[in-house]
């Protein structure tokens, strides 16, 4: 019987999705969190496959095309989709960030950090792909393997030479990064995210454990060593190790000489030589920066990515002209202005998330604080309840109002919030004793925000898929006859309230 690298050169296409199978495609059956690979493989059959690739061969039905089994189907397709595209990570320069927060920032700094260097750049992550002469929106933080390897072999078409790609802890468990080969490796923090897929934060740390897995010996790991987890990780890599933190002992440490609203300056120290491609070494120095982003987070998450771009040889006077130009990534501290208010719009959506936004606020100067929060739908229980007493604990250390919304009518099945997310979110600030009101729907949420708002306040909107379509609500209910947004009022605070929607 070949062997799937056989059948690979046969091969039209590679898919484990059943309705995408085209004439001589391999197929491959993958049992999944809620349908069963092996029960579409007829389909794929029908469809044209030229063979089906099974770890469960005995839930196939009866076909007459040939049946590969494979001690893991999703292995399998991490290597077959590889194996098609040419293995194209082996001619990119190409560096991985994983991490609970921080991820979508850093690639976008590295690429534009890249571009500016003169380079040819690729990125896929939780925002966009570019492929190099092609941008369009991403659906997930780290595709399925088949499209990874696919991005990849249309960055080598189109020239490109380097590329930031974000690994999430999912991506990693469900091999969707397998077989792709890093030329560098960014861990940024961990905090408890996505408990609904990992079942606890210990099985949680333990994926993005998987990520040294990744990473060969010649390969460097840039850790943020500030962070107790991240350090705990570091310790279990074998390779080259490079540790980063603000105003802590570390390999490259970034000092913050100046915090404000719109931006900081801070110093970038070097403490001893790096090796910084090409057999160069960078010796140790002093590099001043600066970045026009609010927030410590945002110095850390510039200084992993300038790090990364070091080690790819490229000038820390180029990394320094590049994370002065760069600007804020959608819905990544966005500011903006209407009416009098100050708004911050950011997709904090775990603990240390919140915790980062709030303390960004300390440079901010306004009257009051209004906070409107998006629970997170269809992530579960344990990460809302998390979520709420971050906020209580946030409220605890200044005043604000505290608005919570479902958004739903903002969001579709995937992101709807279930009953129990909910009751967990809300019971947790009830049992904390903290004041809220909440409101079904966002536009509902916003608009009583803006009831209540007078000029000089600052209107925070925070939350993930829930609050994507935040700004776009806000900037239409500020223009409607109703919220003029000049209510002299004073704004209550509800032990508990029900909008009625």
């Amino acid at each position: 019987m070949q062997t799937c690298a056989e059948w690979i050169m046969q091969a039209t296409g590679i898919t484990c999705h059943s309705d995408k199978v085209r004439p001589g495609y391999i197929f491959v059956a993958i049992v999944g969190r809620i349908t069963d690979g092996n029960a579409f493989a007829a389909a794929a059959a029908a469809r044209g496959a030229l063979v089906i690739v099974s770890d469960s061969p005995a839930r196939l039905p009866s076909l007459t095309l040939p049946v590969i089994t494979v001690p893991d189907a999703r292995l399998a397709l991490a290597r077959l989709a590889s194996l098609f595209y040419g293995n194209p990570s082996d001619k990119l320069h190409l560096v991985g960030i994983t991490g609970s927060n921080g991820k979508t920032t850093i690639a976008c700094m590295l690429e534009h950090i890249f571009t500016q260097a003169g380079l040819t750049t690729g990125l896929i992550g939780t925002i966009r792909v570019n492929t190099g002469t092609n941008s369009f929106p991403s659906t997930l933080t780290t595709p399925d393997a088949v499209s990874v390897q696919h991005y990849l072999a249309q960055m080598l078409k189109n020239k490109v030479t380097h590329a930031a790609m974000e690994v999430s802890a999912q991506g990693i468990d469900m091999h969707r990064v397998a077989n792709v080969r890093f030329s560098a490796g960014i861990l940024t923090n961990l905090c408890a995210d996505h408990l609904d897929f990992h079942g606890s934060f210990a099985s949680y740390l333990e994926a993005k454990a998987k990520f040294l897995d990744l990473l060969g010996t010649a390969t460097p790991l840039i850790v943020n060593i500030a962070d107790p987890y991240c350090q705990a990780i570091a310790g279990r890599f074998s390779g080259k190790l490079i540790t980063a933190a603000i105003d802590s002992p570390a390999d490259i440490t970034a000092s913050i000489t100046h915090l404000t609203t719109y931006g900081s300056a801070f110093t970038v120290t070097v403490n001893r030589p790096l090796e910084a491609g090409n057999g160069q070494m960078l010796p140790a120095g002093r590099y001043p920066m600066t970045l026009a982003l609010p927030g410590r987070h945002n110095v850390e998450n510039a200084l992993l990515a300038g790090i990364a771009a070091l080690v790819h040889g490229l000038a820390p006077e180029t990394i320094g002209a590049a994370l002065a130009g760069f600007r804020s990534v959608e819905r990544r501290m966005n500011i903006f202005h209407l009416e009098g208010l100050t708004i911050v719009d950011d997709t904090a959506l775990n603990p240390g998330s919140i915790d980062a936004v709030f303390a960004a606020l300390a440079s901010f100067r306004y009257n009051r604080l209004i906070v409107v929060n998006a629970i997170r739908g269809q992530r579960g229980t344990a990460i809302n309840a998390a979520n709420a007493a971050a906020l209580t604990g946030q409220r605890r250390k200044l005043p604000f109002e505290l608005i919570i919304t479902a958004s739903n009518e903002q969001v579709g099945p995937a992101d709807s919030v279930t009953a129990e997310e909910k009751l967990a979110f809300l019971t947790t600030l009830n049992t904390l004793k903290t004041d809220y009101t909440y409101t079904g729907s966002l536009s509902g949420a916003i608009r009583l925000a803006l009831r209540h708002a007078l000029p000089g306040d600052l209107l925070l909107l925070i939350g993930a898929q829930g609050m994507d379509a935040g700004r776009q609500v806000l900037s239409s209910l500020a223009k409607t006859p109703e919220n003029p947004c000049r209510d002299q009022g004073h704004y209550p605070r509800p032990a508990w309230s029900a909008a009625a929607e």
